[in-house]
């Protein structure tokens, strides 16, 4: 059983060592700059982006 302990401790070290930012992290600067480009495509059919999972906020940070 120690290995799957180190293997979990060291999984969670690089999780908390990591600085990439994940798209629900990215916010509202993400979401306008998404729509815009939507806007300006000529496609037929036009997609609309979904509003924020409640709980998550935007100025969340890891």
């Amino acid at each position: 059983m120690g290995q799957k302990t180190r293997w979990m401790t060291e999984t969670t070290k690089a999780a908390k060592a990591c600085t990439t930012k994940m798209p629900w992290e990215r916010g509202l600067r993400r979401q306008a700059m998404i729509a815009q480009r939507l806007e300006d495509s000529d496609r037929k059919a036009k997609v609309s982006l979904p509003p924020m999972p409640e709980g998550i906020f935007v100025a969340a940070s890891a």
